[in-house]
């Protein structure tokens, strides 16, 4: 009989999830605890894994845990539970999600807890469930609507700091981190911990600043599977962001993992930002409104009565951007396209090369595909020279530089009054006075499940880096001004939208009214991959194969419980066979 404990191994393979037992030598028997990184002899080399289990006694011979690596835990059992959970949601091995709450290096000394300084408490729509958490109960999860960005919330987390709690924020982005890091710590001092992801070093040292509360931790998504000691309330800002679901597997989604989280940990859980994603809604989340309008003042262009090729922005938008610029104030020029179709025009007349039969647009072609007919100069004005239009931005900058006058736009923010961009542009844009919403038809027009869901949410981001001071609004120039998208956006409610967005939702049969998994396999494909997908349970139905780079993609649906078990088998065999296996749960885009 020994005193063990199961451990396991630091290896991204299915076939160690279950762990191995290990006897516990009696010099470490004090060191060793449930989240202990140790050392542990496999298969002759000694490598690194986590304490998942402790008995006091274990039949049989087992090999001794050969070390204690760092000064402490890195997960509790409840942490561990929820790990295992996106373990089995995610198709992952759980090894990989272990490592996920693992800081980058081995923390080696945790801090005492900081002393509070004395901060006042201003009204706020967040300020009831802090008050509640800080009482010990339980509150609903929250969808807060509205603008994050004003941050005088941060003062209320006091009733919840002042019991001895810590708060956890999760943004999007490293640039928003380090704003709401500054901001945080200008209120609360050293209790504010910033996880930017700068660097090992720094990352691992907030981390064992997150163990002494009380903390308001403030990190980017990979927080999400952190230990954070005494944890009360998790806020998660703008979950329906793409930033908050990995790319690659596993394709962990913050919104899930911190509402599994906030049911074992019993803390309390806020989604903050100005649309919540339809999820938050499906599942029942209580919808609190902060302030009237969940975005700032929004003016309506209409284009339905220009002429074609009257540019990029109307009159009425240039006068806007004019008039901003001159009086020294901050504008940005919003497309949600980076890059449009390879195009020429005529340096002389600015016309887009056209056929001079057919009048089918060329760009960087010497026939039309359509008729045949040898491209040739300018059918407007006879010019021969041409020049390539550039992406959407640069197109943007030289239609406003050609309208308003030279050096006003450039896609580099700060070096002139107007800024043009895309939303990756918005994490570190300062505040502006006016924002301007290119094409807001367009934004309807993409393929996907999402489409109307994503062009609301964009657009939503995008007013609220729009100032609260008067005479600064967000221009949207649309051909469809009565567009239910247009008439929300004008009203500064998204709930009715995404009420009808949920329910359009449901009767397309796609999430969140069923689950869907995306499989793309790579390399090594096997022959048996359709067969072992069509023997699925029979609550999934498969769909595919299509082709992809180098491999093939295929979409499971439907009530993916025991699909999940099953695909952990399958992903696992593939991979044994040479295969590289991207297991996307949840698909933004299909």
């Amino acid at each position: 009989m020994n005193r063990a404990a199961r451990v396991v191994p630091d290896v991204a393979s299915f076939s160690v999830d279950d762990g191995f037992w290990y006897s516990i030598p009696d010099h470490l028997e004090s060191d060793v605890e449930v989240g202990s990184i140790v050392r542990v002899p496999l298969s002759g080399r000694r490598v690194r894994g986590w304490v998942v289990q402790m008995v006091d006694e274990r039949e049989g011979k087992l090999k001794e845990v050969a070390g204690v690596s760092g000064s402490g835990p890195v997960f509790d059992n409840a942490l561990l539970q929820g790990l295992h959970w996106a373990a089995r949601h995610y198709v992952a091995p759980v090894a990989t999600l272990l490592g996920r709450a693992t800081p980058p290096n081995l923390p080696r000394s945790i801090p005492g807890g900081p002393e509070l300084p004395d901060v006042s408490e201003p009204p706020h729509a967040l300020s009831a469930v802090a008050e509640r958490t800080a009482r010990g109960r339980t509150a609903p999860v929250t969808a807060l609507v509205g603008n994050w960005h004003v941050l005088d919330w941060l003062g209320a987390l006091r009733a919840v700091l002042d019991e001895g709690r810590s708060v956890l924020v999760v943004a999007a982005s490293a640039a928003e981190v380090e704003r709401l890091g500054a901001a945080a710590a200008g209120v609360w001092g050293e209790s504010a911990v910033t996880v930017s992801g700068e660097d090992d070093a720094s990352d691992t040292a907030a981390w064992e600043m997150a163990q002494s509360p009380p903390r308001v931790v403030i990190g980017t998504p990979k927080t999400a599977a952190w230990q954070v000691g005494r944890l009360g309330l998790g806020i998660v800002l703008e979950e329906s962001r793409r930033a908050m679901k990995d790319r690659q597997t596993p394709t962990i989604h913050v919104r899930d993992l911190m509402r599994t989280r906030s049911k074992l940990e019993s803390f309390n859980l806020v989604f903050f930002g100005p649309t919540p994603g339809v999820e938050l809604l499906a599942e029942g989340a209580e919808v609190v409104r902060s302030g009237n309008r969940a975005w700032s003042l929004v003016e309506v262009v209409d284009r339905s009565e220009e002429k074609p090729g009257s540019g990029f922005l109307s009159s009425r938008t240039i006068a806007a951007i004019d008039a901003t610029a001159e009086a020294g104030k901050r504008v940005f020029v919003f497309t949600h396209r980076r890059v449009g179709s390879a195009s020429l025009r005529c340096t002389k007349c600015r016309t887009l090369r056209a056929c001079s039969k057919c009048e089918t647009r060329l760009g960087r072609v010497d026939e039309c595909p359509k008729c045949g007919t040898a491209a040739g100069d300018c059918p407007v004005c006879g010019g021969s020279e041409f020049e390539e239009m550039g992406t959407i931005p640069e197109r943007l900058v030289a239609e406003i530089n050609r309208r308003v006058g030279p050096g006003f736009a450039t896609t580099h923010p700060g070096d002139a009054p107007v800024t043009v961009g895309t939303e990756r542009d918005l994490a570190g844009l300062e505040e502006v006075t006016l924002a301007v919403a290119a094409d807001v038809d367009g934004m309807l027009l993409g393929i996907g499940y999402r489409t109307a869901e994503e062009a609301l949410r964009q657009l939503a981001r995008l007013a609220s880096v729009v100032s609260s001071r008067r005479g600064s609004r967000l221009m949207l120039q649309t051909s469809h001004p009565e567009s239910p998208l247009v008439t929300t956006l004008r009203r500064g409610d998204p709930i009715p939208y995404l009420e009808r967005v949920l329910i359009q939702r449901a009767r397309d049969g796609a999430p969140p009214s069923v689950e869907m998994i995306a499989l793309e396999v790579r390399g090594e494909v096997p022959e048996t991959l359709g067969d072992d997908l069509a023997g699925l349970d029979r609550g999934a139905m498969a769909m595919g194969p299509m082709e992809v780079d180098d491999g093939v993609r295929w979409l499971v649906t439907g009530k993916l419980g025991k699909t999940r078990l099953e695909l952990r088998k399958m992903v696992g065999r593939w991979r044994d066979k040479g295969a590289t296996v991207r297991v996307d749960v949840d698909p933004i885009d299909v």
